[in-house]
């Protein structure tokens, strides 16, 4: 009788540590982070632009196109920043904005600086505009940005203004157009030198 409790016991002892191990415990914690992510913007002008070339003297046409290429990333939106594609060039009473009142650029004589009398007349159409010489500009950016030339935009003067729509990346690109408008290129009246005008893309917090 002994014997058989002796075995019941073993067979008893055999089966619980047989039996599969079960762990009874549980915990989870969670975490939240809250960050405050500004708006901000990346601007950076591509190697592809084409900044400098040769003009034909006897008819003021760009041998080679000039383009300026930017390349934008912003996680902010129109609300943010107002996106603006200036000009400037040197007049002999300092610096002006370089956009004529269609969207043309001009370029003014580096060293023989243009007056204010002469930018005003070229930004108009006019024909007496000694050492300034304008060329249309075509502007492209990538969907769904939008660019649109304004006058007298604000604080900013004459500019292009970039819309975001709501995008985060685009290539903007700006194109010189390679024949003058009319009446600002004469080969009697514009002397032979450097013509420079700056294109500057920036954004502005608002």
């Amino acid at each position: 009788m002994k014997k058989q409790n002796s075995l019941n016991l073993i067979i008893l002892m055999l089966s619980t540590l047989l039996m599969p191990i079960r762990a009874y415990g549980y915990s989870e914690a969670e975490q939240s982070v809250l960050t405050d992510v500004q708006p901000a913007v990346a601007i950076e002008k591509s190697t592809s632009s084409k900044e400098s070339g040769s003009v034909n003297p006897e008819t003021g046409v760009l041998q080679e196109g000039l383009s300026s290429i930017f390349n934008l990333q912003t996680n902010g939106s129109d609300e943010d920043y107002d996106f603006i594609v200036t000009s400037k060039i040197m007049t002999e009473g300092g610096e002006v904005s370089g956009y004529g009142n269609n969207g043309s650029i001009l370029f003014g004589h580096t060293f023989s600086m243009p007056t204010s009398a002469a930018i005003e007349d070229a930004k108009s159409g006019g024909n007496n505009n000694k050492n300034v010489i304008a060329y249309p500009v075509t502007a492209a950016i990538t969907n769904p940005m939008t660019v649109e030339f304004q006058n007298n935009y604000g604080i900013h003067g004459d500019c292009y203004v970039v819309k975001v729509n709501g995008g985060t990346e685009g290539t903007l690109t700006h194109t010189v157009g390679q024949n003058p408008i009319s009446g600002t290129y004469n080969i009697g009246q514009d002397e032979a030198g450097e013509y420079k005008a700056v294109v500057t893309f920036s954004a502005v917090s608002k």
